[in-house]
């Protein structure tokens, strides 16, 4: 039971941690992947960012405890009570509206982690203790060869490094149409499941007699790099993208990779049973069906227009149309000239004097009023 409220606690300060990282790279100019060096200059000399760090590291530590001796699929649940929470963030904080595809993409998601923590329920004759128990990790840990570490490191880093170097810049013109951040969720999930694996070795060799022994093995090291790159790509995606959409794909990554990659590290078991077995499949595929729903491309505006509304025309400024001459009206039959002078246009004739619409100006400038 502790171990499940370490896991529900870990999801809520992951997503503290997440929100402090939006808010610190919106106050940045943009940074990139194609500048490594200037984009972590920027992140390291914001303080809100590294009390990110902080909290993150501290949600880290959380999830390895539970998993210690807690079963991966038992801690999925509590990410869809998170999931709720970063909702309403994202909605109320940061005025974000989810579209009907995202919406469907969000309750594909959480069908996935329902459907794969079913799988843990006890089989014939085990109890559900048992079954929440999890043994056998610390020594497979404490065995691990360096093919099966690199088995998971290497894809795990080819995948970001590819999307920083190669796909990592902005597209700009008529037709270009902003991503979702779908591909910095991917990377950024993938590298940070990476290091909640390697994080998850490390804190069943502390646990161990000769915890301190941890330290020496590969696990620091590869936590570092793969958690380095991971908050990296993280915050490149926080900034261009928005914040339910890039936690949600980074959530589902990590924690699938986490599952497939402890199977093959620590030996994570799977239910011995077809219909459980069936179940925690289920799951994974449902969590890759979510992955494939989420739109890659932005919404884009359309003008609204309700029914028998006409289309209202751009307004045209006056110096631009054209002046018609007014032709004069045509005289009747018989009509008679009028009795008094017709004013004429004023101006200067050729000898240089004014003319008036009633002749000449007198030399005072104004012409009798009688």
């Amino acid at each position: 039971m502790q171990a499940i409220v370490l896991a529900c606690a870990a999801q809520a300060v992951y997503i503290v941690a997440y929100v402090l990282f939006k808010t610190a790279t919106g106050r940045m100019s943009p940074i990139g992947g194609r500048h490594p060096l200037h984009a972590a200059g920027r992140l390291v000399r914001s303080p809100r960012w590294l009390t990110g760090v902080l909290v993150l590291l501290a949600g880290f530590a959380l999830s390895a405890t539970a998993l210690v001796t807690l079963p991966v699929v038992a801690t999925l649940p509590a990410f869809g009570l998170s999931l709720v929470l970063l909702l309403v963030v994202g909605v109320s904080g940061f005025g974000e509206r989810p579209t009907s595809r995202e919406w469907l993409a969000a309750l594909i998601t959480v069908a996935a982690m329902v459907t794969a923590a079913l799988s843990v329920m006890p089989g014939h004759g085990e109890s559900l203790s048992e079954a929440l128990h999890r043994t056998g990790g610390a020594e497979a840990a404490a065995a691990l060869s360096p093919w099966k570490a690199a088995l998971v490191f290497v894809p795990s880093l080819a995948l970001p490094l590819w999307l920083l170097c190669v796909r990592d810049r902005q597209v700009g013109g008529r037709h270009a149409r902003p991503l979702t951040g779908i591909a910095y969720g991917l990377g950024a999930g993938v590298l940070l499941g990476a290091t909640e694996v390697f994080g998850m070795g490390m804190a069943m060799l502390l646990a161990g007699p000769d915890g301190w022994h941890a330290l020496t093995t590969g696990y620091p090291a590869l936590f570092l790099l793969a958690g380095v790159l991971g908050l990296g790509m993280l915050s490149i995606g926080l900034q261009r993208c928005r914040l339910t959409i890039i936690v949600t794909v980074v959530t589902v990554t990590a924690k699938t990779h986490l599952l497939l990659s402890a199977t093959l590290l620590y030996g994570e078991p799977w239910p011995r049973e077809s219909g459980l077995f069936l179940l925690r499949v289920a799951g994974v595929g449902l969590a890759v069906l979510a992955l494939l729903v989420f739109p890659r491309h932005e919404r884009r505006a359309r003008a609204v227009r309700t029914a028998g509304q006409r289309p209202v025309l751009p307004r045209v400024p006056p110096a631009a149309v054209p002046a018609r001459p007014v032709p004069a009206p045509a005289p009747r039959a018989g009509a008679q000239p009028p009795a008094w002078p017709v004013a004429g246009p004023a101006g200067f004739r050729g000898d240089g004097r004014l003319v008036g619409p009633r002749g000449d100006v007198p030399s005072g400038g104004r012409w009798p009023l009688g």
